[in-house]
Parts: structure tokens; sequence; C-alpha cells
């Protein structure tokens, strides 16, 4: 699976957070990646960790 940045508005982020997906916004630092809790297990491998 290949990921890829896609600009999108603050509503559609949130509902793609909401729906359990990852998602990242910018910020004044590195982005943050963003999941539900039940979802925290997608971070690692988008992050090429184990």
């Amino acid at each position: 699976m290949k990921n890829e940045i896609i600009l999108v508005s603050i509503e559609i982020l949130i509902d793609g957070a909401a729906s359990g997906n990852l998602v990242s916004f910018p910020n004044d630092t590195i982005p943050p990646l963003v999941a539900r809790p039940d979802k925290v297990d997608l971070i690692f491998p988008a992050k090429g960790r184990s």
C-alpha cells in the first residue's frame, strides 16, 4: 500500500479520523499522525516501525 499526501478540508480530515483512518495535519513542527484510540495500531506501520 502506497501512502500519499492529499490536501483536504478540516471537515474531511475529521470525518476521515472518525471513520478510522490515519490522518495527519500541519503544525509548527513535525506533522502528527492521528488515529482513533482503537486504530492506533495504524501508526507504527505508517512510520515504518514494528
